[in-house]
């Protein structure tokens, strides 16, 4: 999702995850909780660049325990996720 794509992000919203679609032929969406602006320079994660700004995502995601997204730089999966604007794609608005 682009800056301008998640500056407009409402709660409620639902989302995937964009580099991984679909897992198995069952997608895993999630609900957007909250979200917050951060300004500095860091990694896109899936961008693989450098960006100067970004939106924190709250995601609350919608599925079996043992079919939570894992975060790659975490060892266990957890139903609330924090991710980068940068790693989620929008599925459906409110």
């Amino acid at each position: 999702m682009n800056m301008r794509d998640a500056k407009r992000l409402k709660p409620g919203a639902i989302v995937r995850e964009s580099y991984h679609p679909d897992s198995m032929g069952h997608p895993i969406h999630g609900i957007v909780i909250g979200k917050k602006y951060v300004k500095e320079r860091h990694p896109a994660k899936v961008l693989g660049g450098y960006k100067s700004e970004r939106y924190d995502v709250i995601v609350h995601w919608t599925c079996r325990e043992n079919a939570v997204p894992r975060q790659y730089y975490a060892s266990n999966s957890r139903r609330l996720q924090v991710r980068q604007n940068w790693e989620l794609m929008l599925v459906s608005h409110e």
